[in-house]
């Protein structure tokens, strides 16, 4: 146990800067988890990984998730709000909705509602099929169930619907023709309208907002009301005696935004569309400030786009200050202030956990060559000999080149014939040797040549990881988005290898080659050398979008996920769900199981084997049938 190597590993994984407080490295060199904080309670997470597998036949690729980060932060954003309305002496309140499209898996909404129990906490949804699976929740009285996203005639309808059930229910109202729908309705059908929801008015802001989904903001965004559709929808509903139904305006800046003095500029825009609106003889009770807030993936507190150069303490603050100025100013009543925050509430809460498979490292140095009886070695493997023996600080960029032009040597003598096999492999191991000496070289010099930089990128060691991209860390293929990668032991030892990782996709974008760094992004990440034991690597903060984005390419599914709790008793598993099965991913593609058994018998009955062969094969099927797609151990 070496404690500055440890704090090494912290530093260099900045576990300390992005984990919030859930996640650090223990005095073993282990990766601990602490789902309330509180770091004399803690979750070793690599021997929790064993546990599941031994006790319940569940292997990596897998999904930790913890609730109880779930419940903690939300208790962080009704508690900030809480203070800064005290500190501001803010004659109003805060209710927190959580937008269904960031995590739409049933496990997860259950730890939502659960936790929001005791902070009236809502949901927000943006379709019809989300909808659908909100209504299945009994809410607290007060929680609100807010209906975004574009609407037909349909969707208007289990508004109603909703009402009629005893929902806390708001009609957020995206275009004019969605409101001329929820009046028809009201008028032809008498038997709903006497459920009539609150309606709210999404207003489109000139105010535009930071980060990667920058354009998403501002007065070109696709989604609100301009200023014109607001003030017609507002004469429609004094047109038609409905003034009294306008219960909330909405504006929303966008995701991840990263500066704080852009979500200011919103809310001081919104908090005016809101006192004009009170004034003009409306009296919507809640300002719904949207969503947004940045999660510091990098740990830098920056205006990067994987990071936010604020906290939630800090947001809360400035959006009650800013929104009390207005009100005071316009002399108007303070608004309920509501928000739909989803990314700061998932991110912590689930780790993706998978194993190192393969090493693939191109520079370790040659096996001797073992000359055959009579055989003479050929002058080309002479000289890379000769190269990579000479090579030194002084000479490293002239071995280099020259290794490069015997590389090119070799393989002519090779496509002529000249040379055979078991010469090629010798000189390309000696080459990709004399690389590897060559960068190291690069590396002492005060300014590394460019061109050793774009070897020591070629020459990168590639750690094969059992898992998808695509469909545990989508964003990371598709928006290059930046999650925090690190294994999850052995932070006691110095890492041996400068690696990426690749999965087991066949697909050479099924590679990540880009890791948080508080300066800027690194192209390659520590990693040790397997010591034949398992050597996990977690991805964290990935339980916002990432599951709602995730995609089948190769017919990799859902992987098995855990449920982790920690209280008095120890650590428990709450719930366990198993990933998708090899059939039904081809179900879901529309392959018939019973279609493809026929044609196999029909195959085996077509050959020379056995009846009792051709059952064994058979047997063979339907196991793979029902197995894990990904790598069994």
């Amino acid at each position: 146990m070496n404690p500055l190597i440890i704090q090494q590993a912290r530093e260099s994984y900045a576990i300390d800067d992005w984990s919030a407080g859930y996640f650090g490295i223990n005095p073993a060199g282990n990766v601990e988890c602490y789902p309330t904080k509180d770091k004399t309670k803690s979750i070793e997470m690599a021997n929790l990984v064993e546990k599941l597998k031994k006790s319940d036949g569940i292997s990596t690729p897998l999904i930790l998730r913890f609730p109880q980060i779930v419940h903690g932060q939300i208790a962080t954003m009704h508690e900030a709000f809480a203070k800064a309305m005290q500190d501001n002496e803010y004659q109003g309140s805060h209710l927190g909705v959580f937008p269904f499209k960031v995590n739409q898996r049933r496990e997860f909404i259950d730890s939502i509602v659960q936790s929001g129990k005791s902070f009236s906490y809502g949901l927000e949804v943006g379709s019809k099929t989300e909808f659908i699976a909100a209504l299945s929740y009994k809410l607290s009285p007060n929680a609100l169930m807010i209906c975004n996203g574009f609407k037909d005639k349909e969707y208007i309808r289990l508004c109603f619907v909703a009402k009629a059930m005893g929902k806390n229910i708001t009609v957020v109202i995206e275009g004019p023709d969605e409101l001329e729908i929820f009046l028809a309705l009201m008028k032809s059908e008498p038997d709903l309208a006497k459920f009539c929801p609150q309606i709210g008015l999404r207003v489109r802001l000139y105010s535009r907002s930071s980060g990667k989904w920058e354009k998403s903001s501002g007065d070109g965004s696709k989604f609100g009301l301009s200023t014109n559709e607001t003030l017609h929808c507002l004469r429609m509903l004094k047109e038609n005696d409905m003034v009294g139904t306008l219960s909330m305006l909405h504006f929303h800046n966008g995701s991840q935004i990263t500066q704080i003095r852009r979500i200011k500029n919103a809310i001081k825009e919104g908090s005016r569309i809101y006192a004009k609106v009170v004034k003009m003889g409306f009296a919507p009770k809640y300002l719904n400030i949207g969503g947004g807030i940045g999660v510091d993936y990098d740990g830098s507190k920056s205006s990067a786009q994987s990071s936010a150069n604020y906290s939630l303490n800090e947001f809360a603050s400035d959006a009650v200050y800013n929104i009390l100025q207005v009100c005071e100013d316009e002399d108007v009543p303070r608004p309920i202030i509501v928000t739909e925050s989803g990314r700061v509430i998932a991110a912590y809460h689930s780790v993706v956990i998978t194993d190192i498979r393969e090493v693939q490292s191109p520079g370790e140095d040659p096996i001797p060559y073992e000359v055959e009886a009579g055989e003479k070695m050929p002058s080309i493997l002479v000289e890379f000999e000769e190269a990579h023996k000479e090579l030194s600080q002084k000479n490293y960029v002239e071995y280099y080149h020259d290794a490069v032009a015997f590389q090119e040597e070799m393989h002519t003598l090779f496509n002529l014939g000249q040379i055979d096999l078991r010469q090629r492999a010798y000189g390309e191991r000696l080459f990709y040797s004399i690389c590897q000496k060559a960068v190291v070289c690069s590396l002492r010099e005060k300014h590394q040549p460019e061109e050793f930089r774009q070897l020591q990128k070629a020459m990168v060691t590639k750690y094969l990881a059992n898992f998808s991209m695509f469909q545990s860390i989508p964003d990371a293929w598709s928006i290059d988005q930046l999650f925090p990668v690190m294994p999850l032991s052995r932070h006691d030892e110095v890492p041996s290898h400068k690696a990426t990782i690749v999965d087991i996709t066949c697909d050479s974008d099924g590679c990540l080659d880009r890791f948080i760094d508080q300066k800027s992004v690194k192209d390659v990440l520590d990693l040790h050398t397997p010591d034949g034991k398992p050597y996990y690597i977690g991805f964290f903060l990935v339980g916002a979008y990432q599951e709602s984005l995730a995609n089948e390419h190769n017919l990799f599914g859902a992987i098995h996920e855990a449920e982790v709790r920690l209280d008095e008793a120890g650590v428990s598993c709450e719930k366990i769900t198993e990933g998708d099965p090899i059939s039904e991913l081809l179900m879901c593609r529309n392959f018939s199981a019973e279609e493809m058994r026929k044609s196999y018998k029909k195959q085996l009955a077509a050959g020379e084997l056995s009846a009792a062969e051709n059952e064994r094969i058979m047997g063979i099927i339907r196991n793979s049938f029902e197995g894990y797609p990904y790598l069994s151990t």
